[in-house]
């Protein structure tokens, strides 16, 4: 702990001495001669700089509503303001660190387990050291409920488009359903009309069987008619 209190003061005076070296002058204020940047300095106050445009030289690629937001947080002390805006990104950097490794969907145990114990080694006390801890765990119970509930609409979506296919394939199965008695009453009625053409034929067949020999009988009368008739006209022979 002692060692790691050491890393973290030395890395205090290292911002100190970042902080105090003179920033290089806005073009428009360069203009007018040389300036002192903080506000201490004996240089009139319109020459003086301004701590926003301080902070977006030393963080050019934040967001200027965030940097001012720290600093009125910060009571406008440009020192505390970067302080505390370098806590933010390093704490943004082990949050976005913790997603991926739970993005991955590894669980993130050995990950989380070593962000928690590098938060530890740079811990200042034993205050900062309880301060870490909680954050990285309760980051960690965020992390891993978010994860939670976003599985949980996955799985909830999936179940949806589950349930609609599964209406989908009744109503075809009903569809098929209604079909098939539909083709089945089809058959059946075909199958009554072959039945009833057979019959008629069959009966008509039998028609036709008894008009023919009718006709037979009526012929063999005829001939039997017309011989008669020849022999009544024609006479006894004579010899």
């Amino acid at each position: 702990m002692a060692a790691a209190a050491a890393a973290v003061e030395t890395r205090k005076r290292c911002a100190s001495r970042f902080l105090d070296e003179p920033l290089p002058a806005p073009a428009h204020v360069a203009k007018r001669g040389r300036f002192s940047p903080w506000a201490g300095a004996a240089a009139p106050s319109s020459l003086a700089v301004d701590p926003l445009d301080a902070l977006r030289r030393i963080f050019p690629s934040a967001d200027l509503r965030e940097l001012e937001a720290c600093l009125a947080a910060s009571g406008r002390d440009i020192h505390a303001t970067v302080e505390a805006y370098r806590a933010r990104q390093a704490k943004e950097a082990v949050a976005a660190r913790l997603a991926r490794v739970w993005a991955d969907g590894g669980g993130g145990v050995d990950e989380c387990a070593g962000v928690l114990v590098e938060q530890m080694a740079a811990a200042a006390d034993v205050a900062d050291a309880k301060n870490r801890a909680s954050w990285v765990l309760a980051l960690v119970r965020d992390t891993a409920a978010e994860r939670a509930s976003a599985e949980a609409a996955a799985l909830e979506r999936d179940n949806a488009v589950l349930k609609h296919g599964v209406a989908a394939l009744h109503r075809l199965q009903e569809e098929a359903a209604r079909d098939g008695a539909a083709l089945k009453r089809g058959v059946e009625a075909q199958r009554a009309r072959q039945e009833e053409t057979e019959r008629a034929a069959a009966e008509l067949k039998k028609k036709v069987a008894e008009l023919e020999m009718a006709n037979y009988a009526l012929a063999v009368r005829l001939r039997d008619a017309d011989s008669c008739r020849f022999q009544a006209h024609r006479g006894p022979d004579g010899f």
